[in-house]
């Protein structure tokens, strides 16, 4: 793994010395340079001999907004931000930036900020050559005067709350400040797009929420397209403007957080986002079945047949125990879980296992007390 990222940095780092007269010619992105872009990934395929990385993905990312590709390990997510940057190719399918067929161009033709979770910082280079790096490796005649140069990297410095520090090298500094110093070096160059690779994994979790907040403000500020991955759905709910959930090389589903936490397409959306627990009920004259009991819950438009009820511990309502049409279940474990008590219950003959949140004053819901509820929202998925 460490040798693939070493291999990408230097290819961009390649690329950004290359000259490419396309380029800079009016044509292939050319005009567009520094201009937030529109993104169109239209039905891309990407194949590792026989495994499959992507299966057939689309979606579209408007001019200036900020997404989070989410999901789990191998899920395909990286694959998808390599593609976007020029560091891998499809076996099938459409990239387009702007309306133009970004497969036809090269790196730097794309003109991308790519920010590495590594930080991939030049070690024996001080921070303000760091940041500068990719404005005077450029050709002369168009390369930035050094006045120039130095304004724009003190003006970044300023913007990523790191003035004072330019003469400072990459060991001289914390996690969070090389981080800040990589997405500043991204910047620099006045990207058209934005790419970001788990910008935040390395680092711990206190630093971590501080960087979000300070990166959407960032990001408000400057308007940049930008493309993040993550698998911590945290991270993403809390920045992104809309989130693509990917699964085994496919998007589940693309939406807002809010449409994302609050209506889950998938059962895999549903798990995958926020903490769920799932019962096997039926549905009878409208009412969904568990274990052959009716539940005062009212489905109108569900079948007949087996269907997962999905519900979030906190979206539940304590029913007086063993009351009718309720779920009851038996106190397995509990648990302080934030401000409430979190209980692992035992439902049914079949002993399925799903916890709830409770106030950690609630009387007679200890380990071995039986303790009856219905969920306040939920969702049915057929199984």
């Amino acid at each position: 793994m460490d040798a693939l990222l070493d291999y990408d940095v230097n290819y961009f780092r390649r690329q950004e010395t290359r000259v490419d007269e396309t380029a800079l010619s009016g044509s292939s992105g050319a005009s567009l340079w520094g201009k937030p872009v529109d993104v169109r990934v239209d039905r891309v395929v990407r194949e590792f001999g026989a495994t499959p990385a992507l299966r057939g993905v689309s979606i579209d990312i408007a001019a200036g907004e900020l997404v989070a590709l989410l999901g789990p390990s191998g899920s395909g997510k990286t694959t998808l931000l390599r593609i976007l940057a020029g560091l891998d190719a499809p076996n099938a399918g459409r990239v387009t930036f702007a309306g133009e067929d970004a497969l036809r161009l090269s790196v730097q033709q794309r003109h991308i900020g790519f920010v590495f979770q590594s930080y991939a910082l030049f070690r024996s280079m001080k921070v303000f050559d760091n940041i500068a790096f990719g404005l005077t490796v450029r050709p002369l005649w168009r390369r930035p005067r050094k006045s120039e140069i130095r304004r724009r990297v003190m003006e970044l410095l300023d913007l990523v709350q790191l003035s004072g520090l330019e003469n400072r090298y990459p060991s001289q500094l914390s996690g969070g400040q090389r981080q800040r110093v990589a997405l500043a070096r991204a910047l620099a160059i006045e990207p058209r797009m934005l790419l970001l690779d788990e910008p935040f994994g390395a680092l711990d979790a206190k630093v971590r929420r501080e960087l979000r907040r300070w990166l959407r403000e960032i990001h408000d500020r400057t308007g940049h397209t930008t493309v993040f991955v993550t698998h911590d759905q945290e991270e993403a709910i809390e920045l992104a403007d809309r989130i693509a959930v990917l699964n085994n090389g496919q998007i589940e589903q693309v939406g807002t957080p809010a449409e994302i936490y609050d209506k889950p397409a998938t059962p895999f959306v549903a798990s995958f986002i926020g903490e769920t627990s799932a019962l096997p009920v039926g549905v009878r004259s409208g009412k969904l079945v568990l274990d052959g009991t009716p539940l005062d819950i009212s489905v109108g438009g569900a079948t007949g047949g087996t269907h997962n009820l999905v519900f979030r511990p906190h979206d539940v309502t304590l029913r007086p125990a063993n009351g009718g049409g309720t779920v009851t279940g038996r106190v397995m474990s509990e648990r302080r879980h934030g401000g409430s008590r979190r209980l692992d219950l035992e439902v049914g003959p079949a002993r399925h296992r799903v916890e709830i949140d409770v106030p950690p004053e609630t009387e007679n819901a200890h380990r071995g007390d039986f303790v009856s509820f219905l969920p306040s929202r939920w969702w049915l998925f057929e199984a």
